[in-house]
């Protein structure tokens, strides 16, 4: 079975827009909005990566693809991805939530909700920059693929301001 990057881009962005959407009101999706939203940022680093002919290890993090994109000496400009120091703590902080919830503990997993609406919302800056805004090959996202990309994360947006509102509330 072969499954082409962008299609599975677009499968990672629509399941995270649907968990996005129940966090607010059902905490056990959270994990799965953070998986979604993490390996979104991993599949769209991987495609720009690749197509701007850069070296990819073999099994890359999500962190040190994200330091890859955010380096004009892997990916050049104007590709390269706009983050601040303040964009990677907030990645990071999904990065370990999610690894939280994929290597399990034997009291469960405990989640500060608070800290992660910056980390979601960078992750959809980051598929919207690489996939949308930039494409290292403009070719490389067909009109149907990035309609519906820009729809999840349009859903995901959305969902994540409401979750801050009912975080402060909270």
């Amino acid at each position: 079975m072969a499954i082409p990057l962008m299609q599975q881009i677009e499968e990672a962005a629509r399941f995270t827009a649907v968990h996005a959407a129940l966090a607010p009101e059902d905490e056990s999706s959270v994990p799965w909005l953070l998986t979604g939203a993490v390996l979104m940022v991993q599949q769209s680093a991987t495609l720009a990566l690749a197509e701007a002919g850069a070296e990819l290890p073999a099994m890359p993090g999500p962190g040190e693809l994200v330091a890859r994109i955010a380096n004009a000496d892997c990916l050049a400009q104007p590709y390269t991805a706009p983050m601040k120091p303040e964009h990677h703590r907030a990645f990071d902080t999904v990065i370990a939530a999610r690894n939280s919830f994929m290597h399990p503990k034997p009291d469960g997993l405990a989640l500060e909700a608070a800290s992660l609406p910056a980390g979601l919302q960078v992750s959809v800056d980051l598929v919207r920059h690489l996939i949308l805004t930039q494409p290292v090959r403009p070719s490389m996202v067909g009109d149907a693929h990035a309609a519906s990309i820009r729809h999840s994360l349009e859903l995901v947006e959305t969902s994540v301001d409401f979750w801050k509102t009912v975080i402060r509330a909270a």
